[in-house]
């Protein structure tokens, strides 16, 4: 009891292990620091996963086993089929490691393949975000060119990449700049649209004093609209990094493309190799993970810059 006659509670202790366990986690990687849901979202998908690629792999090697083979055979048999119906996670993850394992240019590999394929998606990122502020810029300062055109820059998304890929490579050939000009055509959408909508969330009262004190349209631009635009330019680019990838990776599919994830998944398409079909998916999905989590970086390095700037 505290001279005041106010009961004072005592500091709750830990036991030793939790007290350890806390600053072992302390240490740990801030995304893995609440990688529990994730962790079990994993598990549950792997299970399922699992369960339906047997279910769908039993019947087959049931047919191929020999007669009066056990149930135990003929599971051991579904789980290690060269062609599966539906590979297993076992098999996707070692064919994804003997892809990483080759020769980085090898072409059986994958470094080759991602890095084709990782090379078109980031310069058509690059050109889909640069078209994508000079679209936002020319509609936030001229409301009659926004009204003309943004019903078209909306309507060119519904056009599919599909239908529009072979046009292109008609036009510019078996070439990167096709494979680029795909790309940034899924990527600009994104930018644009959440740019447009962060130069317009700008302060009123903040506009007019700068109108006030005679700031000229580009000023007003930035040191006004683009700060308070970032942070919806750098969600539309998270958007667009995975939707460019996407882009490059139809570009390779049916054109005559020897390079890239693309031309990887034409192939085990081609002979049936459903194993190498997966990974294929697995190293896109890795590559996409790489340029979310890019533009995750950039984006905390520049809030972070600004809450220092603001704080001096």
């Amino acid at each position: 009891m505290s001279k005041s006659g106010v009961t004072l509670s005592p500091t709750p202790v830990l036991p030793r292990e939790a007290e350890a366990l806390v600053r072992r986690r302390a240490r740990w990687p801030a995304p893995l620091r609440g990688g529990g849901p994730v962790l079990a979202v994993a598990l549950v998908l792997v299970t399922l996963w699992y369960a339906l690629g047997l279910y769908d792999n039993y019947g087959f090697a049931q047919q191929n086993a020999a007669p009066g083979a056990s149930f135990h055979d003929v599971l051991a048999s579904a789980m290690n089929l060269p062609m599966p119906f539906v590979p297993l996670p076992h098999q996707v993850i070692s064919d994804f490691l003997d892809g990483l394992n080759k020769p980085l240019g090898s072409p059986r590999g994958l470094w080759l393949h991602m890095g084709t394929t990782g090379m078109e998606a980031g310069l058509g990122l690059l050109v889909g975000t640069a078209l994508g502020l000079v679209i936002a810029t020319i509609f936030v300062h001229s409301r009659p060119l926004e009204a003309a055109f943004l019903p078209y820059v909306v309507a060119s998304q519904t056009v599919p990449v599909l239908a529009l890929a072979p046009i292109v490579i008609g036009i510019l050939g078996i070439s990167l700049a096709a494979k680029v000009v795909v790309s940034a055509y899924l990527a600009f959408f994104s930018v644009t649209v959440s740019t447009v909508k962060g130069l317009k969330s700008a302060d009123t009262l903040a506009y007019e004093l700068m109108r006030s004190y005679a700031a000229n349209p580009w000023q007003v631009y930035w040191k006004l609209r683009f700060p308070v635009a970032l942070p919806y330019l750098l969600t539309g680019l998270k958007l667009a990094a995975t939707a460019s990838l996407v882009g490059a990776i139809i570009a390779e599919l049916p054109f005559g493309s020897t390079t890239g994830l693309g031309a990887r998944l034409l192939v085990a398409t081609t002979y049936n190799l459903t194993i190498q079909w997966w990974s294929t998916m697995l190293a896109a999905a890795a590559l996409g993970l790489v340029g979310f989590s890019a533009v995750s970086l950039l984006e905390r390095l520049l809030i972070k810059r600004r809450s220092t700037v603001g704080e001096a």
